[in-house]
């Protein structure tokens, strides 16, 4: 016998749908927080197919509630091998209506309809960012037949090398404070005009040998109008010599006299770290005394 057709499949009608959504959303616009969901975008290896890095271009401000009352939950810190670790953990709910209607225009959701393990969340009083290790997306079990919102369980994001590009000023420099890249000097000639502002993008416009135009575009990591040196990171394309830097915000512009090309002539510059090891390695040994195998010098020509 066919299920009756005068009660829902399961246990719910829209307007009732509606009715508990509407509800959701309302106690999260009264009691949560305002935080930024950032989801994370992942640079492949094209040939190991393995993840070479990880980008935040993207960061959507958004409300949630804040489960934990009594503070971290879990081992906030303990000892291991490695030595101190904190791991303080927090768990958030963010209504499924609004978490479709905010993140409707991201292209960078490695699983679509839901949020990610991995991306990161911005708590604005902890001043923090904490990346998500769990997604709860059944739990209530299909209440009147519906979801309707998700718990995310969270660490507090350990520091890499990962990319914060989102356009907040405030995200990216607190990214970049956590974050280990590597910051590439560049020097530039006399007679420049204007001072450049930390995290700004800058550009370089040259033709190369074949007669293409080239567009390299940089993050500014440091500046120093005394010496006229500028420290970039995260550089796409190659930079020359005797061609202006031009910052896009604040339209400083200087000419290119000389950088180092340990960090430029690989194929995969993005990602290379030559220049810290060789400085590292400086720092390790002391060459202010003589070689008992010989003083050949290096790369940098530091020794």
């Amino acid at each position: 016998m066919a299920k009756s057709v005068y009660f829902p499949q399961h246990g719910g009608i829209t307007p009732e749908q509606r009715l508990v959504q509407d509800l959701v959303d309302e106690q999260l616009k009264l009691f949560g927080a305002e935080v930024f969901y950032i989801p994370r975008q992942m640079l492949i290896d094209r040939a190991l197919q393995d993840v070479v890095m990880s980008k935040f271009k993207e960061a959507y401000l958004v409300e949630m509630y804040l489960v934990n009352v009594e503070g971290f939950g879990a081992q906030s810190e303990f000892i291991s091998k490695f030595g101190l670790r904190v791991t303080d953990e927090i768990t958030f709910v963010v209504s499924q209506r609004r978490w479709e209607d905010v993140m409707a225009r991201s292209l960078t959701l490695t699983i679509p309809a839901r949020p990610n393990e991995g991306d990161l969340i911005y708590y604005p009083l902890t001043n923090d960012f904490y990346e998500i290790k769990f997604v709860e997306r059944e739990s209530p079990f299909y209440q009147l037949g519906k979801i309707y919102y998700f718990t995310m369980t969270a660490e507090i994001y350990e520091a890499g090398n990962a990319i914060f590009e989102t356009g907040n000023i405030n995200l990216d420099s607190i990214g970049k404070e956590s974050q280990n890249a590597y910051e590439f000097p560049v020097y530039f000639k006399d007679g420049g005009t204007g001072n450049f502002d930390v995290m700004e993008k800058v550009r370089q416009l040259y033709v190369d040998t074949a007669g293409n135009n080239v567009v390299v575009e940089a993050t500014v990591a440091a500046w120093d109008p005394t010496t006229r040196e500028l420290k970039l990171t995260y550089i796409n394309g190659d930079l020359v010599e005797d061609v202006n830097i031009i910052g896009q915000t604040t339209a400083a512009t200087w000419e290119v006299e000389s950088f180092s090309t340990i960090d430029i002539d690989l194929e995969n510059n993005d990602f290379s770290q030559n220049q810290y090891l060789e400085d590292f390695g400086d720092n390790i040994i002391d060459w202010t005394e003589g070689n008992p195998f010989g003083e050949y010098g290096n790369k940098t020509d530091s020794f």
